[in-house]
């Protein structure tokens, strides 16, 4: 029998899912979701459904209309919307609807869990892990390094296996946002041979 999808699990889950405190900016970690699910055993799709509705909701609350004071504005229209919701994923969504609007210079974008947390559920039950699907080469003065995204994840290829890459202020998901220079999304025909999916 399956626990509960209650508001505690969802708040946690929200957490999850935004990497709130873990990094410099919002995530889109479906990953967690589904491992937040699998700890408590919960179906990782209710609770991914679950985020994806309290995600969708902070979404309808403008940032611009809620001058000044716009965070503890942003926070009391949720919490009225979300009663449930816990105040760290209050923080989480009302963080990530400011970074949105004032780093990213627009609407944060709609969230994409429950199919990620489905597909996720589907390759854990056979035993397959999901293949990175954007490569990244990385040039330096040490040399160059490669590297892989999905799924909210970073990966550097290290004596030819993909390891888990989440180094502060580095890998694809912080150059995506920074612009980096040294840094280019390559074909996987350009990765070095024998790279594995």
């Amino acid at each position: 029998m399956s626990a509960p999808v209650n508001g505690d699990m969802v708040s946690a889950a929200v957490v999850a899912y935004l990497g709130w405190g873990r990094g410099p900016h919002p995530a889109a970690d479906a990953q967690a979701v589904a491992d937040l699910a699998h700890r408590h055993g919960v179906p990782a799709s209710d609770l991914a459904r679950a985020v994806e509705h309290a995600v969708t909701t902070a979404n309808t609350i403008r940032v611009d209309e809620l001058a000044p004071e716009g965070g503890s504005r942003f926070a009391s229209r949720l919490r009225a919307l979300l009663p449930w919701l816990e105040d760290d994923a209050v923080a989480a969504l009302t963080s990530r609807a400011f970074w949105y609007a004032r780093w990213d210079g627009g609407e944060p974008p709609p969230p994409r869990i429950a199919a990620l947390a489905d597909g996720q559920a589907e390759h854990a039950a056979t035993g397959e892990t999901p293949a990175p699907r954007e490569y990244w080469r990385h040039s330096t003065s040490l040399g160059t390094r490669y590297f892989a995204s999905s799924a909210g994840h970073d990966f550097i290829l290290r004596s030819g296996e993909w390891m888990p890459y989440d180094r502060y202020k580095s890998g694809p998901s912080w150059w995506r946002l920074t612009g980096e220079t040294d840094a280019d999304v390559v074909d996987r025909s350009e990765l070095p041979p024998g790279t594995p999916d």
